[in-house]
């Protein structure tokens, strides 16, 4: 029954679509973009990666970086779901092997299969699409999670989630990023694996080649500095109460998460005399500059000593990671139920879930006059990360000795 229901209703939102294009410029852009979606060269693939957005991808790229240790880029078939993640990559490196997934009716599947007919299907963390998946099965592909991370009131734990339960139950293995899911999918499937979080590998990565900035540098001097990355309005006011307690010797850059609000947060921090980063006017003695542009900010860590995170406030924490490589003191809002880096991070000494405003003003003043318990916090952000390294050889090791 659920099959029959299920068929109906993803053909009936697909001969929907051009309808609601029509009143809907989202849903217009939608279609417009898949029509334009890149074909790769047809043929049997031997890696199938499926990724719903951008933040997926990111924790796939160190998976595809080590299957490429041993295959070639024509072995690999990198799909997406969402424009946000599609549009990023779509002339990057692996464009070639990259498409948008269509829409999961029978006759897409069957399509899909027919041109490419992959050997393992990757699926990066969810974005569970039935009729891909077990039609996949069905002709013998195995299927693998990849940091997955789910939470007891996840709906595949629901009565009405019953049939994507029994679809990963079949799964060749499932990786988690966290324990909490370990707990959860072990109960599911007896190959489930806690491995950890490949987004560590990620980053560790990325610092190997980050790009050095000596205005950067030149800017913080013997000071210490807060970045405020991914920024949110309400980071920025807390940020701005901060400065009103006149910290000893702080340097601060807010790295807004939409950097067309840069003239408002200007506006915000008026009176330290704010600059940005484009007009190359600041130095030393500047309290406050606004990064008014992107692909700078997981480089410009490694000269901050704290970093405060947008989206904690309302649920949808930015990366944290990113920061804790270059060993900073992090600090977030407090709705950080979903991001168990987040737990992790306060466990083990580095991290802080901002409750009350004067309290964590407090403790960023005490940290910028106490130097070794400052250097203390710091290292241990650094070892951390070193230590949940290695996710991605762990996976691969069960992915490709897996017949």
């Amino acid at each position: 029954m659920f099959k029959i229901l299920y068929n109906i209703t993803i053909s009936f939102i697909a001969s929907l679509l051009p309808l609601a294009g029509i009143f809907s410029p989202k849903v217009k852009r939608f279609i417009a973009a898949r029509a334009k979606t890149n074909i790769p060269t047809k043929g049997n693939v031997t890696f199938w990666i499926h990724c719903a957005s951008l933040g997926e991808y990111e924790m796939a790229i160190p998976l595809v970086h080590e299957l490429l240790k041993s295959h070639s880029l024509n072995d690999l078939l990198i799909t997406f779901f969402s424009p946000s993640g599609y549009e990023q990559v779509k002339n990057g490196p692996y464009a070639s092997r990259t498409m948008y997934l269509r829409l999961d009716t029978p006759k897409n599947v069957k399509e899909f299969y027919d041109n490419y007919n992959p050997s393992k299907g990757i699926f990066i963390r969810y974005d569970f699409w039935h009729n891909f998946i077990r039609y996949g099965m069905n002709k013998g592909t195995q299927f693998y999670l990849v940091n997955g991370r789910f939470q007891a009131d996840h709906f595949i734990f629901r009565f009405f989630g019953k049939n994507y339960l029994n679809l990963i139950r079949d799964f060749e293995y499932l990786f988690t990023s966290d324990n909490t899911s370990y707990e959860l999918l072990k109960k599911i499937n007896k190959n489930s694996v806690f491995v950890g979080d490949t987004r560590y590998d990620r980053v560790a990565d990325i610092s190997k080649t980050a790009k050095e900035y000596p205005d950067i540098h030149h800017f913080k001097g013997e000071r210490k500095l807060l970045i405020v990355g991914s920024s949110w309005k309400k980071e920025e006011a807390l940020t701005k109460k901060l400065l009103e307690t006149n910290p000893n010797r702080l340097a601060v850059i807010i790295a807004p998460h939409d950097i067309q609000r840069t003239n408002q947060i200007l506006e915000v921090f008026k009176s330290y005399s704010p600059k940005c980063y484009t007009h190359s006017d600041f130095d030393e003695k500047t309290s406050v500059l606004v990064l008014d542009t992107i692909g700078m900010l997981s480089s410009l860590y490694r000269y901050a000593d704290f970093s405060l995170i947008g989206g904690g406030f309302h649920g949808a924490l930015h990366n944290i990671i990113e920061p804790a490589v270059w060993g900073n003191h992090i600090s977030f809002g407090p709705k950080i139920q979903k991001f168990p880096e987040a737990h992790d991070a306060i466990e083990h000494g580095f991290g802080f879930a901002i409750t009350h405003k004067d309290r964590w003003i407090q403790m960023i003043n005490g940290l910028i006059q106490n130097q070794q318990k400052l250097i203390e916090v710091k290292e241990k952000s650094k070892k951390f990360v070193t230590h949940q390294q290695q996710a991605t050889r762990k996976i691969t090791g069960y992915i490709l000795t897996k017949n």
